[in-house]
């Protein structure tokens, strides 16, 4: 019996369902786009990756108001009896900021509010130690405050230009203090607060020249237990690096060597982290237990390396401007790098999950200054002193986050790929829409519009308008489809949009809908 010929029709495409998580490898800002690991972000704004997911950052809100001026310095006093205050500087005043609301001015004669500061106990009284080398030094001791010179105050500083001091650190119980324009140091009696300060000159150790502009200590572990050092950094990058009790004493005051790291970026260029120091530079930012084992500079062991070129940048363009320092957020496991794009204007932060080293930029925090106080971050603005990383709006204004994710082939290099849905997984404590988009083959797109949000009750898993569902401490998934305009390319990177005022988000996942064509 015959039968007709079966003839073959078109294969029908298959659609394909891929899901990568977050980009939790944080923003990469140095590899190409071509070679950059799926885990990271082209762009990462205001969202902080965690070790889980990446968060849109928290707000800020004015803490302390009624500052004439802008706040350059935030100092904190921290006393022996866990009491602590916090202070606003500025170029004409310094205020007590410790309490919301209306600052109180402390009515110091000053005429410049860019100090460094120190906390230190003499075993009598725990002083904060203020010096900005144009005002002679200021201690508060807990209740009041003393303007330091050489006769009368309490204590007193004497065998130095006190105007001429600029910064102070404290290294094996005795303080030092840097000097305007110069390479000597001037030094204390061990335990002493004041006194007669004695001159140490490091000039002929510094080979390139320049004037001192910070001091630190560094703790480094040697293989045989932990040993102090102390770091005076000059304006031409060199560490010049002793350790030691007694700068009196040749026995007791050894110099380690003189290395170069690149040119600090500013006098607050420094943070402790851990038990190493991590210095800022023009080159990037440098641990010390790293930077000094190499006779060059080996930009890899830069804190600074995944974000180089944008960080390099910027030390180009605004290294010259008031405002760089390093701050510790020990409760987010963040380490907050300020750039000052503008002195008293517009400031932005490259932030680094002190846990897994991945980074992000947070944009619309627009600080002179930053400082902890009581476990919380703060920083300074015109007229205020700001309460950071709290809340979920910048001072009544929608925080917008934005990312965008590596390019990814999914596997499938040579296959060309009509990519037609993205679906990002959020957990959120309120409904939210978002807006999303796709760069295809390295192409670089606007996320444009805004997307909205209402703060709401939880709702049931699958039942509500975008299968928003139950999540663990009030959070809902949110898991919609959506459909940027339909491309077809080799490889992808799906970016996401959020704004909102009133909600906790957190981005935990990708997923991408597309069909394949045929090898080419």
């Amino acid at each position: 019996m015959r039968r007709p010929i079966r003839t073959k029709g078109p294969r029908a495409q298959v659609s394909q369902v891929q899901s990568v998580p977050a980009p939790l490898g944080g923003w990469n800002a140095k590899n190409s786009i071509a070679s950059m690991p799926p885990q990271d972000a082209i762009k990462l704004v205001n969202w902080f990756p965690t070790t889980t997911d990446c968060v849109l950052r928290g707000g800020n809100s004015a803490y302390s108001t009624d500052i004439t001026g802008t706040t350059e310095t935030i100092a904190v006093y921290n006393g022996m009896d866990g009491t602590n205050n916090m202070f606003a500087c500025t170029s004409t005043d310094v205020y007590d900021a410790s309490s919301p609301g209306a600052a109180t001015a402390e009515t110091l004669t000053v005429t410049n509010g860019r100090w460094q500061t120190i906390n230190f106990g003499d075993g009598t009284n725990n002083y904060l130690i203020m010096v900005n080398g144009v005002d002679a030094p200021y201690y508060y001791n807990g209740t009041a405050w003393e303007l330091i010179n050489g006769t009368t105050s309490t204590p007193v500083l004497t065998g130095a230009t006190l105007t001429d001091l600029v910064n102070v650190t404290e290294y094996n119980g005795r303080l030092f203090f840097l000097k305007n324009d110069s390479l000597e140091f001037e030094y204390l009696a061990a335990g002493a607060a004041g006194g007669a300060l004695t001159a140490f000159d490091l000039s002929s150790f510094a080979n390139l020249g320049g004037y001192l502009m910070w001091a630190a200590t560094w703790t480094f572990d040697g293989g045989n237990g932990q040993d102090d050092h102390i770091v005076f950094m000059t304006s031409q990058g060199e560490a010049i690096i002793y350790r030691g009790t007694d700068p009196s004493t040749a026995a007791n005051w050894v110099k380690i060597g003189t290395y170069f790291l690149g040119k600090p970026l500013g006098r607050r260029a420094f943070v402790q982290f851990g038990g190493d120091l991590i210095a800022l530079t023009q080159n990037g930012a440098y641990p010390l237990s790293e930077a000094l084992k190499k006779a060059k500079i080996d930009e890899r062991v830069s804190l600074t390396d995944k974000i180089e070129k944008e960080f390099n940048l910027s030390a180009a363009s605004y290294g010259s401007n008031f405002g760089w320092d390093c701050t510790i957020h020990p409760l987010k496991s963040a380490l907050i790098f300020n750039i000052p794009v503008a002195e008293g204007g517009q400031h932005k932060q490259y932030v680094m999950n002190t846990i897994s080293k991945s980074w992000c930029e947070f944009e619309n925090w627009d600080g002179e200054c930053f400082a902890m106080y009581n476990d919380e971050l703060y920083f300074g603005a015109s007229t205020v002193v700001q309460k950071a990383w709290s809340g979920t709006d910048d001072n009544g204004d929608e925080i917008i986050g934005i990312g965008k994710t590596a390019f990814n082939y999914f596997g499938m290099q040579s296959q060309q790929k009509d990519i037609k849905m993205f679906r990002p997984l959020l957990q959120v404590n309120g409904d939210i829409t978002f807006l999303t988009g796709f760069d295809i083959d390295y192409s670089d797109n606007e996320i444009t519009g805004i997307s909205s949000f209402t703060s709401t009750g939880s709702s049931a898993w699958d039942v509500s308008q975008w299968d928003i569902g139950l999540w663990l401490s009030g959070l809902k998934i949110v898991r919609k489809w959506t459909s940027p305009a339909a491309n077809v390319g080799y490889c992808v990177s799906g970016g996401l949009k959020v704004n909102t005022d009133s909600l906790e988000v957190h981005w935990t996942a990708c997923d991408y809908l597309f069909e394949t064509g045929g090898v080419i």
